[in-house]
């Protein structure tokens, strides 16, 4: 694992950011990541290649997850965060979000979806995963793949990343650890204007969006909109 650089909070507090170009399992097991956002898109891509540790650690079915990334790629129009939960008292992670990304339905609806990534989009989807999975799990060490299409990370993508962070840490400065890259499509040099953001002091602040919380027996849905646009987000 490699240390990119640190967010210093309004408090004074500090945040190291870490990239890790391999698996979840292994920094799982060692207590560096204790919570995971993944973009819903199964096969090939970060997802699949931890399903079955994700399934095992959490004592979820594997095929659930399939399902619901599925459903939430495939079908589901609206910005939805699937929150899957630990089942298990002994496990290593407090539970995995499956993402939308840019290969989702509902990105494809969105106007101007092309490069340059669409900042709402990232920035809002990354807020609202971070704030649950800490919020609501008490994670302390998140970690994140990308949430693009295969091959296509970007630098702004990570940037909306961070600043979504940066602004989760200062109104939450004791509650964030660490926060950990993850996996395959992103290099170093994807992350290079993270470092820029405590320099340039540009972050701005939160602005809050409108969210509604579905619950069933093993996970939640989180549809979030911003904007108020037909697209219910832009």
């Amino acid at each position: 694992m490699i240390t990119l650089s640190n967010l210093h909070s309004r408090s004074g507090t500090c945040l190291p950011i870490s990239f890790d170009p391999g698996a979840l399992e292994p920094i799982a097991k060692l207590g560096d990541v204790d919570a995971y956002i993944v973009a819903s898109e199964d096969g090939f891509s970060p997802l699949g290649l931890n399903r079955k540790f994700l399934a095992s650690d959490l004592g979820v079915d594997e095929e659930m997850i399939g399902k619901l990334a599925r459903w939430n790629r495939f079908e589901n129009e609206r910005f939805t965060l699937v929150a899957i939960p630990s089942q298990r008292s002994d496990s290593q992670l407090r539970g995995v979000i499956l993402a939308p990304s840019e290969t989702s339905a509902c990105y494809k609806r969105l106007p101007n979806r092309g490069r340059p990534p669409h900042r709402s989009f990232y920035y809002n989807v990354s807020y609202e995963s971070i704030a649950y999975i800490c919020g609501q799990w008490g994670a302390r060490r998140p970690a994140i793949s990308h949430l693009s299409a295969s091959g296509h990370f970007h630098e702004d993508i990570a940037t909306c990343n961070a600043e979504a962070l940066a602004h989760y840490f200062d109104a939450n400065p004791t509650e964030i650890q660490s926060f950990t890259f993850l996996g395959c499509c992103i290099s170093e040099s994807h992350l290079a204007g993270i470092a820029r953001l405590n320099a340039e002091g540009g972050t701005g602040k939160h602005r809050p969006i409108t969210i509604e919380l579905e619950k069933y027996s093993q996970h939640s849905l989180i549809h979030l909109s911003w904007g108020g646009s037909q697209f219910n987000g832009t």
